[in-house]
């Protein structure tokens, strides 16, 4: 009886803490809402593609390197 109130109480509390997480991670992303916002935040990404792509190509990655590489800088 007092394991399964442990475990739901636990189980509980692990739903509300990943579902706070959550909404706190969606908080800071701010989609832009007009054309000018828009067009500018995606010159900004197409800018650090470029800026990532440049700086695997000049450090010779291939493949997964390259993958791993990318995916790693566009985070940045």
């Amino acid at each position: 009886m007092m394991m399964g109130a442990l475990f739901l109480r636990v189980a509980i509390g692990t739903c509300a803490a990943i579902s706070l997480g959550a909404s706190a991670a969606n908080a800071q992303l701010v989609k832009p809402k007009y054309p000018g916002e828009i067009a500018a935040a995606s010159n900004h990404i197409a800018q650090r593609n470029e800026d990532c792509r440049r700086q695997a190509r000049e450090q010779h990655l291939h493949l997964v390197k390259r993958y791993r590489f990318m995916r790693d800088c566009k985070r940045q």
